[in-house]
């Protein structure tokens, strides 16, 4: 079933469509298409039971939404703006998929199932499983990777600590898990994992931090005091690295070409501390990576905000919401942040606060806004 909200039309061209989900009251999944141009709803199709994370193909032609509570992934065609066909996760009960990544080189998708302690790889020419992975005894929450590795890397939990991070091969699927002697500590729901942009370094985020050089094999990881207290981040092209902190710090840490060698020298151009704000949440940077942007959530006042910052390392003022949940960009003219049943626009250049743009005009009240995308993401 599909249903046109608005009148028809096409994004400007060269600007891809931002891609919105959310549940009504009776938890009926839909996915809305905004062309970010006009921030107009153009077309709002049905997507399943519950859905939750998205990811875009490397291509942009593919959207996959991920439904935890009905194990499944709703395949869209970004053209045609129509389901192509849906399938399960998991091999029963205990199935429980939290994150999906799609490859940076093209031709598969990764589903992080934390209850069965696996990590299903699918053939997205086919929608076929290529391989189940067991990562335990963790449970896998986070992905990441680049165009420039040879790994994509899986962020698993530990109830009782040690723990970890798994490197599955992109050229064979065969997996490594490393890390559990470092006292890894994830909060299990911020994405911990960065690689550099070169591929040969992937630097793990946490109360304490880790790095490892890779190559075509995983080196010797070792840990760094600079990323003590550190709980997720990017690392742009520029070889900026950004990372948020724990609740209470009121600071983010930036670095230029953080890296370690085969030998496990640990190398960087600069450090410094920028000012931020308590509660650091969601992290992402813009389409041509000009802009990076981080939700702060409500802390000693009523009111969550979006930090902007540019990669020349500009501070702009807060944009001010009543709630903030997951954040998107179109361009580097544009974010989007989820409030509840709708998405704000802010304009990345004056840091001015748009008007909101509503998922339904039906049953407003009862929408809920789960995750926006727009574009290809190196991190899950």
């Amino acid at each position: 079933m599909t249903t046109d909200m608005t009148k028809t039309k096409t994004a400007a061209s060269g600007s891809s469509y931002l891609y919105v989900d959310y549940v009504n009251y009776n938890v009926s999944g839909y996915l809305a298409f905004i062309d970010p141009e006009s921030d107009e709803v153009i077309r709002t199709i049905i997507v399943g039971f519950d859905p939750g994370p998205m990811c875009i193909d490397v291509d942009e032609r593919m959207l996959y939404v991920l439904s935890s509570l009905g194990s499944s992934v709703t395949v869209v065609d970004t053209k045609t703006m129509k389901v192509t066909t849906s399938f399960h996760v998991g091999q029963g009960n205990a199935s429980d998929p939290v994150a999906i990544f799609a490859s940076p080189v093209g031709g598969k998708l990764y589903i992080a199932d934390s209850g069965e302690k696996t990590v299903v790889i699918i053939n997205t020419l086919t929608n076929a499983i290529i391989k189940d992975v067991d990562v335990g005894p963790g449970k896998p929450f986070a992905f990441a990777s680049n165009k420039n590795s040879n790994f994509v890397y899986v962020a698993c939990k530990v109830a009782d600590g040690e723990d970890y991070v798994v490197a599955i091969s992109l050229k064979d699927d065969s997996a490594y898990a490393y890390g559990k002697e470092m006292g890894l500590t994830f909060d299990g729901t911020h994405n911990p994992l960065v690689v550099h942009p070169d591929g040969h370094t992937q630097i793990t985020l946490g109360t304490t931090g880790m790095l490892v050089h890779t190559d075509d094999k995983i080196g010797k990881p070792v840990t760094s005091s600079l990323l003590d207290d550190t709980v997720s981040g990017v690392y742009l092209d520029n070889k900026m690295l950004l990372c948020t902190m724990d609740a209470g710090k009121k600071y983010l840490k930036r670095f230029t070409d953080l890296a370690v060698d085969k030998e496990g020298h640990i190398t960087y151009d600069d450090f410094i501390d920028v000012p931020s704000f308590e509660s650091q949440d969601v992290i992402r940077y813009s389409r041509m990576q000009g802009f990076i942007c981080i939700t702060i959530q409500p802390t000693t006042t009523p009111l969550a905000a979006v930090q902007i910052y540019t990669s020349t390392g500009i501070n702009f003022p807060l944009a001010r919401f009543p709630h903030v949940g997951d954040l998107a960009f179109s361009s580097d003219t544009k974010a989007y942040v989820a409030l509840i049943n709708s998405i704000c626009p802010i304009d990345l250049n004056t840091a001015r606060v748009l008007p909101e743009i509503p998922m339904s005009p039906i049953n407003k009240d009862t929408n809920q806004v789960r995750s926006i995308v727009c574009g290809y993401r190196n991190q899950s």
